[in-house]
């Protein structure tokens, strides 16, 4: 079983706890009732030259622990303070050591467009990222079948959450090629090994036909990696760990 099996599957478990204590139908309830409205991460995006997604995490299978001092809303001021676009926050808790406390925190600190990044695998999830106040949900082509994107999709536009619809390869990119006014965000990590290749995003743009904002994530470390990428068409970066430790400035 390879790192992206575990986690989803630990992510079941999760859900099924999550449903003991409040049913789909009560956070359904709960979500469509609140009368604020999610800022838009995805105009965000295309009303910049160089967008900076800042992502807060404390760990990550790859690189373990990345910050023994972790303090999201410290976190959350400093990349306002540099000139961040949005703000990507980790809540999957078994093998990031995030929780939805983390968002609501950086919420609370920051006027940023806020990236709920996690392993969605049921509309429960949906439904609990607009309670969180988030603007933006992950979506992940290599855990979700066609229906699923697409219901998944409805369910977020019917709640005014914008989707980074994110792929690893030509034939993720493919599925959801089509699909219009959504992010498409390709990881340069393979989620199955963690090998990281930031040559990906480049090569899955230059046959991208489609008009979304397009983001490259993972494996951004130096000013060089930008300089590669947006000489390549590319200007939209979601950068977690370099940030994180404050080994690329922005």
């Amino acid at each position: 079983m390879n790192i992206l099996d575990k986690i989803v599957n630990a992510k079941k478990l999760r859900l099924d706890e999550l449903k003991k204590n409040a049913s789909l139908d009560e956070i359904k309830q709960k979500a469509t009732s609140l009368e604020n409205k999610p800022s838009s991460f995805r105009d965000s995006l295309l009303s910049s030259n160089q967008s900076i997604i800042a992502e807060i995490k404390q760990a990550s299978p790859s690189a373990g622990i990345i910050d023994n001092n972790f303090d999201p809303e410290r976190q959350a001021i400093h990349y306002e303070n540099i000139g961040a676009t949005a703000i990507s926050v980790l809540t999957e808790e078994d093998f990031f050591l995030g929780s939805a406390e983390h968002l609501q925190k950086v919420k609370q600190k920051s006027s940023l467009p806020i990236l709920r990044k996690d392993f969605i695998i049921h509309e429960y999830q949906i439904y609990e990222a607009r309670i969180l106040d988030a603007d933006c949900i992950l979506l992940i082509a290599s855990i979700l079948n066609d229906d699923q994107i697409a219901h998944f999709i409805d369910v977020a536009r019917s709640l005014n959450l914008d989707c980074l619809m994110e792929v690893h390869d030509q034939d993720e990119l493919n599925r959801i090629e089509s699909i219009k006014d959504v992010i498409i965000g390709v990881n340069n990590r393979n989620l199955k090994t963690f090998e990281v290749d930031i040559s990906l995003s480049v090569k899955l743009k230059n046959s991208y036909r489609g008009d979304n904002p397009f983001v490259a994530e993972s494996g951004i470390k130096s000013q060089e990696d930008l300089d590669y990428l947006m000489n390549n068409g590319i200007n939209n970066f979601l950068i977690g760990e370099s940030l994180m430790r404050k080994n690329l400035q922005i």
